[in-house]
């Protein structure tokens, strides 16, 4: 795949993390409007004590991490391509976390971000790192 090929890829796969980081900080502030399985998953673990970091959304946190990459992506020089990959790396290593938050703390599994967690985030990472190769 070429270099425009895989930045493109890049920023449809941010572009995707933004919509679904967006719609769940959405939820955050509105919990009404989350729509989700019948299981009552998604609401376990939006209102968890983890739901936060820092009294900031986890979800807004990956609105940012995607911005970024998105902006990085647009301006592409090799320092923004080494960006996108802390970035994109950073995220799925706290995708690992709040996997393993869901499935052994809080003990419910939240749809949205299981989207996020199982392929947004690791397709993202992956074509950062192409994006990177010599």
């Amino acid at each position: 795949m070429s270099d425009r090929g895989l930045r493109l890829a890049v920023g449809a796969v941010a572009l995707a993390g933004l919509a679904v980081a967006g719609y769940l900080t959405y939820v955050h502030y509105a919990p009404e409007a989350l729509v989700c399985t019948s299981s009552g998953g998604c609401e376990a673990v939006q209102q968890s004590e983890y739901a936060t970091l820092a009294g900031m959304p986890v979800a807004l946190l990956g609105v940012l991490a995607y911005a970024a990459v998105l902006g990085l992506t647009i301006v592409d020089t090799p320092l923004t391509r080494t960006l996108t990959v802390v970035i994109a790396l950073s995220a799925a290593g706290f995708v690992i976390y709040l996997i393993a938050l869901q499935a052994v703390v809080i003990d419910a599994w939240c749809i949205w971000c299981l989207v996020n967690d199982l392929v947004v985030a690791p397709a993202l990472a992956v074509l950062a790192l192409l994006r990177i190769r010599p």
